[in-house]
C-alpha cells in the first residue's frame, strides 16, 4: 500500500508534459472525449455526403409522380383545358339552335293549319251582316278574331303589309295586273288574300293586284 501511495505521489508531482496527457484517476473525460469524437464523426460524414433529394408529396399523402413522367408541359395542358372548354361552348349552342330550329318549325306546322280559320273570320266579316242582330254578331266575331290574333303575334306572327305598297316578289304573290290611271307600276292596288311572316321567316305570300303599264292581265293568261 505504502508503495502505491508513493507511485501515485510521484506522479502527482511529476509535472512533465506526458504527465500532464494523461489525466488524473477517477477523471471521465476520456469517455467525453470520446463520445465528442463519435458525434464530430458522424457529423463529417453526413456532411461529406450529398443531400438526398426529398420525394415530392401530394396533398393526399402519396408520393407524386416525377415530373417526367408527364409528357405535356403547363402550357400544353392549359391550351388543352381552353380547346376542351370552346369544344364544350360550341356544343351547347349548337343544342340550343337545334332545338329552337325545332320549336320553330313546330309552330309553323300549327300556323298552317290556323291560318284557314283566320280566312274564315275574315270571309264573315267582309261579308253582309245577319238579318237578326246583325251588329251584335259582327262585334262578336271582331272581338273573337281579335283576340286570335293577339295571341298568335305573342308567339311571333305578323302580317305583310300589301296594299299600297310597291311589290316585293318575295313577300307578295301577284295573281291579276291591272292598268289604273294615276298609279306608277308595281304598286299593290288590292289584297286578295292576307300574307304573314313567323318570327322574321316568310309563312305564307300575300296574294295581290298589281298595277302595270299597258293591258291588264290576269293569273293564267298568256
Amino acid at each position: 500500500m505504502a508503495g502505491l501511495r508513493a507511485k501515485s505521489k510521484n506522479m502527482k508531482e511529476d509535472s512533465s508534459p506526458e504527465a500532464e496527457s494523461f489525466p488524473p484517476e477517477g477523471d471521465d473525460s476520456i469517455e467525453i472525449l470520446e463520445v465528442v469524437g463519435l458525434d464530430e464523426g458522424k457529423e463529417t460524414s453526413a456532411a461529406g455526403r450529398e443531400p438526398e433529394p426529398a420525394s415530392a408529396v401530394s396533398a393526399s399523402g402519396v408520393p407524386a409522380e416525377p415530373p417526367d413522367s408527364i409528357p405535356f408541359t403547363r402550357q400544353q395542358l392549359y391550351d388543352m383545358l381552353l380547346r376542351k372548354q370552346a369544344e364544350f361552348e360550341n356544343a351547347r349552342k349548337r343544342t340550343e339552335r337545334d332545338r329552337e330550329e325545332s320549336q320553330r318549325r313546330i309552330w309553323m306546322d300549327l300556323l298552317q293549319r290556323l291560318l284557314p280559320i283566320l280566312d274564315n273570320f275574315r270571309r264573315a266579316l267582309a261579308g253582309p251582316p245577319p238579318p237578326a242582330s246583325p251588329e251584335g254578331f259582327r262585334q262578336g266575331v271582331s272581338m273573337t278574331f281579335q283576340q286570335l290574333m293577339d295571341i298568335l303575334a305573342r308567339e311571333g306572327l305578323e302580317e305583310i303589309g300589301a296594299l299600297g305598297e310597291h311589290f316585293d316578289p318575295h313577300l307578295h304573290e301577284a295573281v291579276e295586273t291591272r292598268v289604273v290611271e294615276g298609279f306608277e307600276e308595281g304598286i299593290v292596288l288590292e289584297e286578295l288574300r292576307k300574307g304573314y311572316r313567323f318570327r322574321g321567316q316568310l309563312l305564307r305570300p300575300a296574294l295581290v293586284r298589281v298595277s302595270v303599264k299597258g293591258e291588264s292581265r290576269s293569273e293564267g293568261e298568256a
